[in-house]
């Protein structure tokens, strides 16, 4: 009786600290933000593009590849050179692509110009980026469960939005996209810039990665590959079937939506990845044999399956970088860039593959049951081979947390090393003693005797002088004889042995 009634006040207190969380100013403004970042890619599908195959169809190719290689630029700057990323500058940089783009694509579509078209295409969506990514990293800063219903529900009220949206004339529809960067940058900068701010303030992800193994996700990891996989569903959703370059348009995604919101608010508890995972993977399979389906020929219903499971993937894809970015900020922004690049590049295959299918379609209808069945496949090949003993939560909780250096520090925040009655550094000793232990070379030993007082890479490449590359080298062998996983694990080894 007793464990029981205690419960029930832990049980309550949590519900107060997620409502308070939910009413509080940050996750309300996220909330609106996310929900227009996805209206916009809504709106630029809807309204621009469109418009762009009556100038230079190819202008759309254009804007989506400078969204990959923004992002691309993004990540790898980020885990090199966290430094660079100023929070005003940032924003200014990503307003003034995004104005300078819409004057261009305007121009090149009254003018009926490609080049000016195609160029203010790739100005605009860098731009859009750069603010989406500043839109996405303020989830880093919310727990798990309020993370999760700021994705979904904000995700569902983008489609309420869009039923109405449809209903206005093309003009407001147009003037909507224009705004909405401009409002999600105002309304999640005030709280980006602490994040940017603790990103510049400790060393690079690339640096910490040596050290601390564990705490960051490689960019070949099984992960990123997924995101790209699952996201040529939606490319293909975008462009099969499409007239006039405007995808057909339903509500029937809002379902699931919904029921992962409501999951989220009412559960006490996000919905299981692995479990929000299996259910886009059916729809998807099912968008892919609807196609087969005589009776459904020329309907929407197989845009509307692959549409409900790539924005099923999506929630599941932003609730797992704003959980692997909680667990290591550090990491959050180029994860952030990263994985919307891997998304990007998937997107692209996927429009690619539904034009094929479209002009199969117009050509030789009997070659689609082909493409159709290679499709599945392909799809069902790879969830059985690479991500057989994979799962999204096991990802999220392999991340570990990575140790803060203070600004401008070389060392590791931690106690002080002391050492013993006659002066000499007991840490020194206790490394020479491991070293004759595990076979560890006179290099590999000056490495670890500074790893283990708690110095980072840089100033080892300094005090060694030696390049970082062979760091790096001697820093796995080291980890690999001692069977260690991070920095703290192998100070702790050298305190105690």
């Amino acid at each position: 009786m007793g464990g029981t009634w205690a419960k029930g006040p832990v049980k309550n207190q949590h519900r107060r600290g997620f409502l308070s969380e939910l009413t509080n100013a940050q996750w309300v403004r996220c909330f609106a933000a996310l929900m227009l970042v996805f209206l916009d890619s809504w709106l630029l599908n809807q309204y621009m593009f469109p418009q762009f195959t009556l100038v230079y169809g190819m202008a759309r190719e254009f804007g989506t590849l400078s969204s990959c290689l923004t992002n691309l630029s993004v990540a790898i700057v980020a885990s090199l050179r966290p430094d660079v990323f100023q929070p005003r500058r940032f924003g200014i940089a990503a307003l003034v692509a995004f104005v300078a783009g819409l004057a261009l694509v305007a121009l090149g579509i009254a003018t009926n110009q490609p080049f000016a078209l195609a160029a203010g295409s790739m100005a605009m969506n860098g731009g859009r980026t750069l603010i989406t990514i500043c839109a996405c990293i303020v989830l880093i800063s919310m727990s798990g469960r309020a993370s999760a219903l700021c994705i979904a529900g904000s995700l569902a009220m983008a489609y309420v939005l869009r039923s109405a949206i449809v209903a206005l004339p093309d003009i407001a529809g147009t003037t909507l996209f224009v705004l909405a960067p401009i409002a999600i940058l105002a309304l999640t900068r005030p709280y980006a810039v602490s994040l940017f701010d603790d990103i510049r303030a400790n060393p690079a992800a690339a640096t910490l990665a040596l050290t601390e193994p564990r705490s960051f996700l490689p960019y070949s990891h099984i992960l990123f590959v997924s995101f790209f996989v699952f996201r040529i569903a939606f490319g293909y959703s975008l462009t099969f079937g499409a007239v006039q370059g405007t995808p057909p348009f339903t509500l029937l995604p809002l379902l699931p939506l919904a029921l992962v919101a409501i999951q989220a608010a009412v559960a006490g508890k996000a919905a299981p990845a692995d479990i929000l995972y299996q259910v886009a993977c059916l729809f998807v399979l099912a968008g892919f044999l609807a196609v087969l389906i005589p009776q459904v020929s020329g309907t929407a219903i197989a845009n509307t399956l692959l549409a409900t499971g790539g924005d099923c993937f999506s929630v599941l894809m932003y609730y797992t970088l704003a959980a692997i970015g909680r667990r290591n900020p550090l990491q959050a922004l180029p994860i952030f860039a990263w994985g919307q690049c891997a998304s990007i590049i998937g997107t692209l295959a996927g429009t690619s593959l539904g034009h094929l299918t479209n002009g199969l379609f117009a050509s030789d209808a009997s070659l689609i049951p082909a493409t159709v069945a290679v499709c599945v496949l392909a799809f069902v090949a790879f969830n059985l081979t690479a991500l057989r003993g994979f799962g999204f939560e096991k990802t999220i909780e392999g991340v570990e947390g990575v140790p803060r250096l203070a600004p401008g520090s070389t060392q590791v925040v931690s106690e002080p090393i002391g050492k013993d009655s006659r002066g000499i550094d007991f840490i020194d000793r206790q490394c020479e003693a491991l070293a004759v232990r595990f076979g560890l070379t006179e290099r590999e030993l000056d490495v670890f005797r500074l790893l283990a007082h708690g110095r980072n890479v840089p100033f080892i490449e300094e005090e060694l002088v030696i390049s970082r590359n062979t760091i790096k080298t001697h820093i796995k062998h080291l980890y690999q004889k001692m069977d260690l996983h991070s920095q703290q694990e192998l100070i702790d080894m050298a305190e105690t042995y």
